[in-house]
């Protein structure tokens, strides 16, 4: 395992893609103090070709509020709607950026996203909530790298066992269905500290990073991290290396990223 620091694109091989999965906790540190600059500095410094985020928080709702938006290429009549801590990074960092919000509020609003510096073509956002107590979704887009179009899959899934499986099995039936083959990374926070996804996953032909590298994958708490709630599956990208986040991450979100080195096949 390597810090991020050391990825440098010279020494990476040209068909290896570096993937980023990071719950960001709306913002906010594990003791509820507001990070997102400290956020943004980190993606900024990290070299990577994906970073998928989760509970990326919004500001403020902003007036008139505009019907729609999902699924929706980032335009400035959406981002009147949908400004939130993803955008704001995507920007400063010069990513692409796809948006899918989960939660939708006067109050509150924050939702997964997906960033990269290659092209980005949106695939949509579906509703996978499991009961009307957790509105969750899950975003896809694809990328174009190295030649190959690589589709990406951010998740967020529920708290409770029994709906997180209801996620699982309708993510794997659209994988099945519209992204049967070529090069694919689902990432996100699984909230599966048992590893149901594992087997799950395994038998569509998805392979868990940290699983098959034989790393625990451990990122929550993030300060002193247990439990292995995110995870990132692949296919048609072999696992190379399960990358150790900086020590600074620890105090920037309850989660730690979830980093891997992959390669295209």
């Amino acid at each position: 395992m390597r810090n991020p620091e050391e990825l440098i694109r010279p020494g990476v091989q040209p068909k290896d893609f570096i993937a980023v999965s990071w719950n960001l906790h709306k913002g906010r540190t594990p003791l509820g103090f507001q990070a997102w600059q400290a956020m943004q500095r980190w993606v900024q410094s990290t070299p990577a070709d994906a970073f998928f985020l989760q509970e990326a928080m919004a500001r403020r709702m902003p007036a008139p509020v505009l019907s729609g938006g999902f699924g929706a290429p980032l335009r400035d009549p959406l981002d009147d709607v949908w400004h939130c801590q993803a955008t704001e990074i995507a920007r400063s960092a010069e990513l692409q950026i796809a948006l899918g919000p989960n939660v939708f509020k006067p109050s509150w609003r924050h939702g997964n996203a997906i960033l990269s510096p290659h092209p980005l073509d949106l695939g949509g956002r579906w509703d996978i909530s499991a009961h009307r107590f957790e509105k969750r979704g899950l975003l896809v887009a694809r990328a174009t790298f190295a030649g190959h179009s690589v589709t990406l899959l951010c998740a967020h899934l529920a708290l409770t066992r029994a709906a997180r499986l209801r996620q699982m099995t309708w993510i794997a039936h659209w994988i099945a269905k519209e992204a049967p083959e070529g090069p694919l990374v689902l990432a996100g926070d699984f909230n599966d500290w048992r590893n149901d996804s594992v087997p799950l996953f395994g038998e569509h032909g998805l392979y868990e990073v940290a699983t098959l590298l034989g790393e625990s994958g451990r990122t929550f708490p993030a300060f002193s991290p247990a439990l292995a709630l995110d995870k990132m599956f692949v296919r048609g990208m072999k696992p190379v290396e399960w990358i150790q986040p900086t020590q600074e991450t620890a105090w920037l979100s309850d989660h730690l990223p979830y980093m891997a080195r992959l390669r295209v096949e």
